[in-house]
């Protein structure tokens, strides 16, 4: 078999093929990194449709930027003129495979299904859905992280997906949601859902060779009704009645899980880390953890409250602010419901927000009255901090979290960034020069951010070509948020509060003014009418006094003329 050439690769073998595309084995030869090279097949090269999905494809993987999504490094078109997309390498097997393989650990597979929704919940809040769900498009990796690839039949959410046809045959047989066998272009979030409770069918149920996969009997054998019910709402024969999105699958799935799928060794580090907190508190999930911090997912025993408790060790920072936070409350900051110190650790108790942060968001367009709507909610969190003397210190993307209705909270006031953390994607929202923490600090930060949202990008990245236009209003905000020297910038975030407030009312105003056109009176809002009439009165009395002019006039000229000829 004939190797495909490309410049900047070494392509050693076939890994997989499929009757779109072929996988090759591959090493990035300037960075020495193992690769895997996905090319378009030769057949399909003249396929109009074809390249449209696989372009599209790599379009969309580049995007998204999440542990379990397959990354995207490279794309073009090869010297024979195929396309291709280059991707990082995954050493593994593929869900079917592993499946086929024999029965796993029931925490394993909690482990995997909750990686799932939580991948796809991240495509999801940027307007991706992936249409094509499948255990054969879920690769486990050799550290055990589920990987979703293969979506090259995703659908974006602000796509035309009238131009495809309804009868398109794409998709799975089995895995395909109901409202979809009509029309495929009536894929939604619940589709997606239910391609997941039909993997979740094949993960936890007994197996079957029937295409019919959605049948109560291969659940019989799970000991968990709260799992069978679970499985059974995601694969609701009317979309309606399923979740409402995988963030809320992957929350009950770790209530039920109860910390069994973080596997023995993990549960023991996390037990001997948080065994004062075991009397009130089941452990759901270690969300993150690095040299100084420990972020976990924790239910509170009496009342099944989900909440954040966070460990901070060593050097400890944020402990001031977040008892200070105890007391005061903003709909736009994260509740604190408890901070204590016992020695050099320090741990702080939090509501859980479900929603996901500003950064995952951030590889969307967001249009000026989206953006509003978020920044204003931001910068009132802000003037009502620093009115309160609290201060950030660390304003950045990940320091917002939405909650489920997607109401933005910002959190870690005061906490110090993790040097763990992407220190190099921190420094482009904070002020160069002086590092002394003022209001004027956070505004810059708070500007950086905004910048992001707007532009795409943060302020030290110059602006792509594509970045979207902004409303010289607008921008003059930023930019005043953005001045090097603090002295320049805007000197309270109330200010920024109060003109995004205006900004924002003015644009409101600009399109109900629109909307009036030239409609009837009736259509007029009271005001608009109140000016008319008057408009219409001011009229009359002008023919009026005209009239009774020219009148005088004539009877002036009558009497001239009668005096001349007395």
């Amino acid at each position: 078999m004939t190797l495909p050439v490309l410049a900047g690769y070494k392509i050693n073998n076939a890994l997989a093929s499929g009757g779109m595309a072929k996988i090759y084995d591959a090493v990035q030869i300037s960075l020495n990194r193992p690769v895997a090279i996905k090319f378009l097949s030769k057949q399909l090269l003249s396929h109009s449709e074809a390249k449209e999905l696989f372009e599209r494809e790599s379009l969309i993987i580049a995007q998204l930027h999440h542990p379990n999504i397959v990354q995207i490094y490279d794309k073009g078109i090869s010297e024979d003129s195929q396309p291709f997309f280059v991707m990082e390498k995954i050493i593994g097997i593929d869900l079917a495979l592993m499946l086929s393989d024999g029965e796993l650990p029931i925490n394993k597979k909690f482990d995997i299904a909750i990686q799932i929704c939580k991948g796809l919940a991240y495509a999801h809040k940027n307007g991706v859905i992936h249409r094509d769900i499948k255990p054969s498009n879920i690769i486990i990796d050799q550290h055990g992280d589920a990987k979703i690839l293969d979506f090259g039949i995703a659908f974006v959410g602000d796509e035309d997906a009238s131009s495809e046809s309804p009868t398109t045959v794409v998709g799975t047989a089995g895995y395909v949601a109901p409202e979809q066998h009509d029309n495929y272009n009536k894929a939604t979030v619940a589709s997606d859902i239910y391609s997941v409770g039909v993997v979740f069918f094949d993960l936890f149920g007994l197996p079957t060779s029937d295409t019919n996969k959605v049948n109560p009997d291969r659940l019989k054998e799970l000991k968990s009704k709260s799992l069978v019910a679970l499985i059974n709402k995601c694969c609701s024969h009317n979309p309606a009645d399923r979740f409402e999105s995988l963030t809320e699958v992957r929350d009950e799935l770790l209530r039920i899980s109860q910390g069994s799928h973080l596997g023995q060794t993990n549960i023991k580090a996390a037990a001997s880390e948080t065994k004062d907190l075991s009397s009130s508190f089941n452990l759901l999930d270690v969300l993150s953890r690095s040299n100084n911090k420990r972020v976990y997912l924790f239910q509170k025993k009496s009342n099944k409250q989900l909440l954040i408790i966070r460990r901070l060790m060593g050097e400890v920072s944020g402990l001031k602010e977040a008892k200070l936070l105890t007391s005061l409350k903003h709909p736009n900051i994260a509740n604190i419901f408890a901070a204590a110190q016992a020695n050099d650790n320090a741990t702080i108790i939090s509501e859980y927000l479900s929603g996901g942060s500003l950064a995952a968001q951030l590889i969307q367009d967001f249009d000026e009255n989206h953006f509003l709507e978020i920044a204003i909610k931001i910068a009132s969190a802000i003037d009502f901090a620093h009115q309160n003397n609290l201060l950030h210190g660390n304003l950045l993307p990940n320091n917002i979290i939405f909650d489920d209705k997607q109401n933005p909270k910002i959190c870690d006031f005061g906490v110090k960034h993790d040097t763990n953390d992407q220190p190099e994607l921190a420094k482009t929202y904070l002020p160069p020069g002086d590092k002394k923490i003022t209001e004027q600090y956070d505004i810059y930060c708070l500007g950086a951010i905004f910048h992001h949202m707007l532009f795409g990008v943060p302020p030290s990245i110059p602006l792509p070509p594509t970045a979207p236009k902004v409303s010289f209003r607008l921008e003059k905000l930023v930019d005043h948020m953005l001045a090097i020297d603090p002295q320049h910038r805007i000197q309270s975030a109330q200010e920024v509060y109060v003109e995004l407030l205006r900004i924002y009312n003015a644009d409101v105003n600009r399109a109900k003014r629109s909307k009036m056109g030239e409609g009837r009176d009736e259509d007029l809002p009271i005001a608009s009418k109140r000016k008319k009439v008057r408009k219409v009165k001011s009229g009359d009395d002008s023919l009026w006094l005209y009239g009774a002019l020219g009148i005088a006039i004539g009877v002036i000229i009558l009497l001239v003329i009668l005096l001349i000829f007395k």
